[in-house]
């Protein structure tokens, strides 16, 4: 074995991660995952874009947290 190798959890402990596309399918899972299994992480910034007619906030709220998986 390479005893060089570092988990997941080992790499992301303590950083800062920056997740982009959370309002589509597979970003609110990649999310969840970070949620769940990431504990260590410092900071998680979300980036989402505002939609005509919709802010911000309320893209979040109707996409990301409505969702069942949260």
């Amino acid at each position: 074995m390479n005893s060089n190798k570092v988990s997941f959890r080992q790499f992301y402990a303590g950083k800062t991660i920056l997740v982009t596309g959370c309002t589509g399918f597979l970003g609110k899972v990649v999310l969840e995952k970070i949620l769940r299994t990431l504990v260590d992480v410092n900071k998680i910034f979300v980036m989402v874009r505002p939609r005509k007619g919709t802010t911000i906030e309320k893209r979040i709220e109707d996409t990301i947290f409505s969702s069942p998986i949260f």
